[in-house]
């Protein structure tokens, strides 16, 4: 029998950076390029004079590949020059000419340069990125993209970064430069990586730093300063993370964001109660959450800013002492997201949850247990309880809601499709249950009516 080995993948640096058509002085290629610029990185003393970013940006992380992407017009000569010499490579004075004329030639709306063209230009940054670092993994690539001047334009650049997001990696860490190009474009790549990270099932990889090089400050200070905009990428993360957990009750995403150990911890568990519909546990966690954030002194600003809309899924489950109530407000809040399948189940028990409170109000000694909760489906099924007029809804009610709830117990094995109807009538049982178990006054005679130990 072969051996089995472990694969493991090797996380990579990759740096995707937007290239735009440089200075071009009339009859003269060799000077189409970007001012030269001392960069400084925040915190950082060390400076890196160049005249590309991603060349400071790749010598200060020790990128393993760098992703270009420019249009037809963009300055893919001067890359391979400027690459080729940092990096002590030969330069193919033929190709690199030839690059500049089809370059200068291309006119909008033509065909331009091709991918496949700019071959020798991913083996100059490769042999720049191996120059710093000899165990970089190389695997540069250049991208083509259109102006973005209609919408076929558009779609068409879509499908370029859609295969960009094919060529990320197992954990790979990305890092994203927004400095040069049309405007358009960095903006383009910000948000097509944005959707990249929300379809990540395939490729779990980490945006580690969205850079940009103010040379507008360069004449105040002294040298262009590289910022670190990943703050602003991360809002984006907090309005999803947000979002997944007031209406899903998914909050593994803001989970992750909140530093604030305690906090964190208590979202993550609601999360977790959420799916697997423990009720009990899950308004403990619920209360808990409530008080922190009321007390916790967090110095996390987006803590402050989310916790409004925290609050309002919190208040939602906050301080309610029963438990049919508690699994009734579950049921509608999944309701009202879609979760049917968890709505019908919550509103099921939430029946018989509340007709045992009732028991239990009388007489403390009755417990909770699964025995006693059969008891209490086989008293809604009693031929004298059914008769009567205050309780044969609730009969009629619950037994409609008892076959959805099974027949999804059952992932949905029946001789009928009916799932259309059971989700449209969802609001119906919803007001029904109110009207028939939590506002039914009767239901108080109950103990009296239909003694506890007499029910079989």
């Amino acid at each position: 029998m072969p051996e089995r080995r472990l694969v493991i993948t090797k996380m990579a640096k990759i740096l995707i950076s937007a290239l735009g058509t440089g200075k071009l002085e009339k009859n003269n290629i060799s000077a189409r390029e970007y001012t030269r610029t001392v960069y400084r990185f925040q915190d950082c003393e060390k400076e890196y004079e160049t005249s590309f970013i991603a060349a400071a940006l790749s010598e200060h992380f020790q990128i393993d590949k760098l992703y270009l992407v420019g249009t037809s017009k963009s300055m893919w000569e001067e890359v391979y020059n400027y690459f080729s010499s940092a990096g002590n490579q030969n330069l193919d004075h033929d190709y690199w000419a030839e690059l500049g004329e089809k370059v200068a030639l291309h006119k909008v709306g033509q065909v331009g340069i091709n991918e496949d063209e700019l071959g020798q230009v991913n083996k100059a940054v490769d042999g720049y990125l191996k120059y710093l670092r000899s165990s970089a993994s190389g695997g540069s690539r250049c991208f083509i993209i259109d102006y973005g001047l209609n919408e076929k334009e558009l779609w068409s650049n879509f499908d370029v970064f859609m295969r960009i997001g094919e060529n990320l990696g197992e954990n790979d860490e990305i890092y994203l430069d927004i400095t040069h190009a049309f405007r358009s474009i960095p903006l383009f790549i910000y948000l097509m990586l944005d959707l990249i990270t929300i379809l990540k099932f395939k490729n779990h990889f980490k945006l580690v730093g969205l850079f940009y090089g103010i040379l507008e400050a360069e004449r105040e200070l002294g040298y262009t300063p590289i910022v670190d905009l990943s703050p602003l990428y991360n809002i984006t993360l907090w309005a999803r993370g947000a979002y997944n957990f007031i209406n899903f009750g998914n909050g593994y995403l803001l989970a992750d964001l909140v530093k604030d150990e305690s906090i964190s911890g208590k979202i993550r568990n609601i999360s977790d109660l959420v799916n697997i519909n423990y009720i009990d546990d899950f308004k403990r966690e619920i209360d808990s959450l409530n008080y922190l954030l009321k007390t916790s002194e967090s110095p996390e600003l987006m803590v402050k800013y989310m916790q409004p809309y925290l609050q309002s899924f919190i208040d939602r489950f906050k301080g309610i002492s029963s438990s049919g109530k508690l699994q009734f407000s579950l049921a509608q809040w999944y309701f009202d997201n879609y979760r049917f399948a968890h709505g019908y189940i919550c509103l099921a028990e939430s029946i018989i949850t509340r007709i045992l409170e009732i028991y239990r109000e009388a007489d403390s000694k009755i417990s909770w247990s699964d025995t006693n909760r059969g008891k209490i489906k086989s008293l809604i099924y009693n031929q004298n309880f059914k008769r009567k007029s205050e309780y044969s809804k609730l009969h009629e009610e619950y037994d409609s809601i008892r076959k959805i709830r099974n027949l999804i117990a059952h992932a949905g094995y029946s001789d009928n499709n009916t799932y259309r109807e059971d989700i449209d009538k969802a609001c119906s049982h919803l007001c029904n249950v109110e009207k028939y178990v939590f506002n039914n006054k009767a239901l108080e005679k109950l103990p009296d009516e239909f003694p506890f130990h007499q029910i079989k």
